[in-house]
């Protein structure tokens, strides 16, 4: 029979697993942020009188959380964990397998612990769940024993201080100000797509580059508020939005047709760089649900003035990843992709953006998926769009010769696509110059 306890711990000894719950007033939005943002998670994680340390955090199926506890005051050795996800659901659940680990990040051999946490809206608030398991009694007791289940209700108790006391507890304004902002949408599949809506006017959905999030383009989205009632969102695999396998490039239309229904029912569509080839897939298939598009400098290969991508861009993209190689996969995407000299690459890996785009080094294959067939020295696929809706296709004034290559190549391929120069700028601008992009865009769009 389970045996409960004051402190809503319930020891079950016929599955070998222990189960907490707590009830805060803060919402399931909040909650998923302190168990998935790695700086936020690590204020609260372990008993009273421990501090964490994250050293990876990658919420995906397959992604790992790597971390270490130690007491504050020296008076035991630290612990190290490696939790692996196995399902990853926005703002509903977490599985992961947990194991201890040694000095070098290496399991210890004393067994995996399946853990479930779950979110579940109460009134205003919310109910978080976690449900450890054990592989046998011996292990469940050893448990016990080790008080594991009062440092997970203490754990839980700490989480309660950072949710229920956002003025003293959140680690930014600017990234709570971000995650209040948030709702989410589900996709034909089932998937949560987190996404953000701001300003007024006619809809356009901004759609992010490779190994972003929302936040990618939140200057865009800002700058074109002023006009628009502007959606922006973490494509799946990022940020809040939930990223269930095999990955397939159509869940991302899917996604941006259930994001047009909330912009109510059409919607125009602006991307840059390599976020501009699922802009042109999806306007394609959705049909007058897009009203127009603005293509900041899509970065497509049509001939010989730059050379294409590796033949096997993709599959090696995809090994790297699957061998958890994800401070790699970003080097490659950077050295052959955007042809950085490989001399600059150890001084690039000591910015913190670094880690961030190995956070989402995954979405390399993801957008090398979508890009196929865009970047291999030849002519544009003359069937793969057919859009009616009329289209921008900018390129900047500083820009490379390769990318006024494809911007003329796409507006000869779909007539009702226009080639326009913003001076004075490079690549960079849909990012760095959001002004200038956002005006150009309003003036295309809106006339």
């Amino acid at each position: 029979m389970p045996e409960g306890t004051a402190d809503g711990i319930v020891i079950d000894k016929s599955s070998n697993t222990i189960h907490i719950s707590r009830t805060y007033a803060a919402g399931v939005e909040r909650a998923w942020w302190a168990w998935t943002d790695p700086k936020a998670i690590a204020r609260w994680w372990g008993p009273q009188g421990w501090a964490a340390t994250v050293y990876e955090m990658d919420v995906r199926p397959g992604g790992r959380w790597r971390f270490q506890i130690a007491p504050e005051d020296g008076s035991a050795a630290p612990v190290r964990s490696i939790a692996t996800y196995k399902a990853v659901v926005a703002q509903a659940e977490l599985r992961y397998d947990d194991e201890f680990a040694d000095q070098a990040w290496q399991p210890d051999g004393t067994g995996t612990f399946p853990t479930a946490v779950t979110f579940v809206p109460a009134g205003t608030g919310c109910t978080v769940e976690v449900t450890a398991g054990f592989p046998d009694g011996r292990a469940l007791q050893r448990a016990v024993e080790l008080q594991m289940a009062e440092g997970y209700a203490e754990a839980l108790d700490r989480l309660g201080d950072l949710l229920d006391a956002p003025h003293t507890g959140t680690p930014s304004p600017e990234r709570e100000t971000i995650m209040s902002d948030l709702r989410t949408v589900t996709s034909a599949d089932g998937t949560a797509i987190a996404y953000q809506k701001t300003g007024s006017g006619p809809a356009i959905i901004v759609i992010s580059n490779v190994a972003e999030d929302h936040t990618g383009v939140s200057g865009v989205a800002q700058a074109l508020s002023g006009h628009f009632t502007v959606v922006s969102f973490d494509r799946r695999g990022r940020g809040a939005s939930g990223d269930p396998q095999p990955y397939d490039p159509a869940r991302e239309i899917d996604d941006i047709a259930a994001l047009i229904d909330v912009a109510g029912g059409s919607a125009a569509l602006t991307s840059g760089s390599g976020g501009c080839g699922l802009a042109l897939d999806a306007a394609s298939a959705l049909g007058g649900k897009v009203t127009g598009l603005y293509l900041y400098e899509p970065p497509f290969i049509v001939d010989d003035s730059r050379a294409p991508a590796p033949a096997d861009y993709l599959e090696h993209q995809e090994a790297l990843i699957a061998a958890g190689k994800r401070s790699e996969a970003v080097e490659y995407f950077m050295t052959e992709m955007i042809g950085v000299p490989a001399e600059y690459i150890p001084a690039m890996k000591q910015d913190p953006s670094w880690d961030a785009m190995a956070k989402y080094a995954h979405t390399y294959a993801y957008d090398g998926r979508i890009m196929r067939g865009l970047q291999d020295g030849k002519p544009l696929p003359a069937d793969r769009w057919s859009i009616e809706a009329p289209i921008a296709v900018a390129v900047g004034g500083n820009g490379e010769a390769f990318i006024r290559q494809a911007a003329n190549a796409l507006a000869a391929l779909l007539p009702n696509a226009t080639v326009l120069t913003l001076p004075d700028h490079d690549h960079s601008a849909f990012w760095m110059a959001p002004e200038p992009v956002a005006e150009q865009a309003r003036a295309f769009l809106l006339g």
